[in-house]
Order: structure tokens, then sequence, then C-alpha cells
């Protein structure tokens, strides 16, 4: 029998439905989970066997082996299994390089000029691209996505979460700039040489810092400011170290240029990639250079002396991060990789710190994302084993305290399919 709606009938209903969708939405925001009987890895300390963590408004509000549950909380039996942070990789050009794209559809290097302080990652970037999906699968709940490497300047990165939707809605942090010291034969109008690339970054740093000196003379005195100039005002960013900024180098020569720009300017700065760190172990660690490493797997093996830098900069107290740098490696190779590194003489401590928390320091985040710490973001996976055994698997994976990847289910963030095995 068909039901004749009114107009009013139909307001009714869709008051109604909007009405409980907010209080859905409502409930999920301020639900209560409970991860119960687990291996917790905290990465601040040891592992807490059989213990339980508590996700409120999705935020870590309680860990360890005697919290009290509510009567109102979800719980997850995870005997068995072992909860890490969500792995946040420090380095990767997810969303410009797509996966399954061919080379027309890999828009991350800028070169029309040398310098391109005023390019953004973030405007650039496809959330659709079908890696982030497996890399959530891997566990990585945050990446610093990079602008590319053919440029001394290639511009500003950009950190997300993999929480799904547009990369404005999995926007988390600004990445701060790219450097890279290498010399592009091709490019006329570029440096020809490694030492005429490390001069031109000095070149602008200096303009910048009179810039921002100029600009607060004129604050504190009531004067004209110089013209507005954007790149002066974003190298102005490194000068005054709002902004963090990763210099792409791995060879020697490159890597003590990076250490020397720190030191000259007072920049807070890191290297990616950093090949050579185990020739320059001494000078990371009085310059207090971190590093990260990447990609590992499956460039760098076991036998490579290079493996051996990150393990001794983590003895004498350096911050190691790794980075798959997709697409020349990838995210499910992590865990493995830092077990190679544990094979090596690095504590599993240090190995998994080098995957969540350092890499978060690296981006003055570490008082959100990281660890398993009360007060921190809720991101975090549950695997069915150990997290360094090559057998484990990521079972769930969370952010902000929601399920954004279940591996019975197959459902996921970015509602791509996930290959069986994975």
């Amino acid at each position: 029998m068909l039901r004749r709606f009114t107009h009013t009938t139909l307001l009714v209903l869709c008051v109604l439905s909007i009405a409980a969708c907010t209080t859905s939405q409502e409930q999920a925001a301020s639900s209560t989970l409970a991860i119960v009987n687990a291996n917790l890895y905290p990465i601040t300390g040891e592992m807490i066997t059989g213990g339980t963590m508590l996700v409120r408004d999705g935020k870590i509000a309680e860990i360890g082996t005697g919290v009290l549950i509510p009567s109102d909380a979800t719980v997850i039996d995870a005997s068995g299994k072992s909860v890490i942070p969500g792995i946040v990789e420090s380095h990767s050009h997810m969303g410009f390089k797509q996966l399954n794209i061919p080379s027309t559809g890999r828009n991350n290097n800028e070169l029309s000029e040398p310098i391109n302080a005023h390019v953004r990652a973030i405007d650039g970037l496809n959330s659709n691209d079908a890696a982030f999906t497996l890399a959530l699968a891997s566990g990585v709940t945050t990446m610093n996505i990079t602008t590319g490497s053919r440029s001394p300047n290639s511009g500003q990165a950009v950190v997300i979460k993999l929480r799904g939707g547009t990369i404005e809605n999995m926007f988390l942090a600004e990445g701060g700039m790219k450097f890279a010291m290498r010399a592009d034969g091709e490019q006329d109008n570029f440096p020809p040489t490694v030492d005429a690339v490390y001069e031109l970054l000095r070149s602008e740093l200096r303009s910048a810092q009179s810039y921002v000196e100029a600009r607060a003379a004129a604050a504190s005195s009531g004067g004209s400011p110089p013209p507005r100039n954007l790149t002066r005002e974003a190298f102005g960013k490194l000068i005054t170290r709002e902004w963090v900024v990763g210099v792409h180098t791995g060879d020697a020569q490159g890597m003590r240029h990076a250490i020397a720009l720190k030191k000259e300017f007072g920049l807070d700065l890191y290297i990616h990639h950093a090949r050579n760190t185990y020739e320059l172990v001494e000078e990371l660690l009085e310059g207090e250079v971190p590093i990260s490493f990447g990609p590992i797997l499956p460039g760098v093996g076991t036998e490579n002396p290079q493996i051996m830098g990150p393990v001794r900069l983590a003895e004498g107290g350096g911050t190691v991060a790794f980075h798959a740098d997709h697409p020349d490696a990838h995210q499910y190779f992590l865990r493995h990789a830092s077990t190679m590194f544990v094979r090596k003489g690095m504590s599993e401590l240090d190995a998994l710190a080098a995957m969540t928390l350092n890499p978060a320091k690296l981006f003055n985040l570490d008082e959100q994302i990281g660890s398993l710490s009360p007060g921190k973001d809720a991101d975090f996976v549950i695997l069915d084993g150990p997290p360094l055994d090559f057998e484990s698997l990521v079972f769930q994976v969370f952010i902000d305290g929601r399920e954004v990847f279940n591996r019975t289910t197959g459902e996921n963030a970015f509602g791509q399919r996930v290959p069986e095995g994975w």
C-alpha cells in the first residue's frame, strides 16, 4: 500500500533525520574507547604487557595496567596484539607522484626558477591517490609531503593525517621549506655545482635576514617597511624558526653544507636521505642535526655500510627518523626496515621511535602525536603480533580516536580496496 506524504510530513521527517544524524555524530565525537589486554608500546617508555589504553574525545586519556574502564566505553580486546603510535612518515611525494599514474601525473617539481619559495605542496596534491590507502593499511597515520628535489629550493611542504576526504580535511600543519643540495645540469638557469647551490641558498637566507630585520625595525619605529616580497617572507620564516627546513642530500659534501647553513643562520633544520651519515656521525651530533634516513628497502641492505650511520647516531643521542619516500619505496616495508637496524645494534625502542616520535619532533609536533601519551591525539595502530616482527600485520588503524582502517572488514578512510595479504 502506497503512503501519501504531505510537504509538512516530509519536512518533519527531514528534521528528524538531521537531528538523528547530528546526535549520532555527537555520540561518535564524544565516545570513549578502551583497548584492553594489549602489549602497549608508548615509545616514551618500555612496553606495557597486558595494558589498557583509554581514549576519550579523540585523545588518549589514560594508559597503563590499572586503568578503570567506564561503563559506557566501547571495548576492544587486544589479547595477543600490539599497539603502537601511528607511524609518522617524515618525507614523501604521495599525492604528487601518484600510484599507477605515468610520469605526466608527477607534478612535484617546479623548474622555471631555482628558487620557488612561493610553491606550496598542498596546492597540487590529489587526495584520491591510491597510494594513500596502502600507506594507511601499513600503519601510517601522518605524513610530511614535500615538493620535488630538482631545484635548490622547491617550495613548501605540508604535514597531513591520512583520515580521508579532501587534502584540506587531511591538513595537520605546515611542513616548512625544502632545500636540495644537488645540481641539475639540465636547467640552464640553475647553479651548475653543489657548491654554487650552497652559495645561492646562503644568499637567499642573508637577504631574508635583512628583510626580517628591516620589517621589525619599521614596526618598532613606526616607519615604512620594505615592499612585501613573498620569497623573502617565506625564507624569513626559516630565519625566525617559525618553519623547519628539510635538506635533500646524501653525500658528505652536501650534508656538510646543510650543517653549515644550520650553524650560520640558526635554522631549525634536518637532513633527509642522509646516506653518508656513517661518515659524519660526530659532526651531526655536534651540530645537533637530525636526519630522516631513507628510502631504505630495497636500496639499503644489511651489508651496506650506510646502515650503520643511523645506528651510531641514535647511540650517540641524535635524532633519527625513517622514511620510505614514495614512490621509491613503500610504507609497508618501514617496520621491516626498522627490524634490519635492530639486527645491526639499534635498540628496539630507538627503531620504533624512528617511525613515530622522532619524525614528529622534526616538525615540532611531538606534543600532539608520535607516542601513546595522555593528552595526545589518539592516532594508533593495532597489530596482530610484535611491531618489529616480519610476520605481524596491521589489524586496525585509528586517527583522532576513529577507526580509519580495519583489515577484517576491508573498510578504510579512503574507500579504496586494499589488496589481499597487504
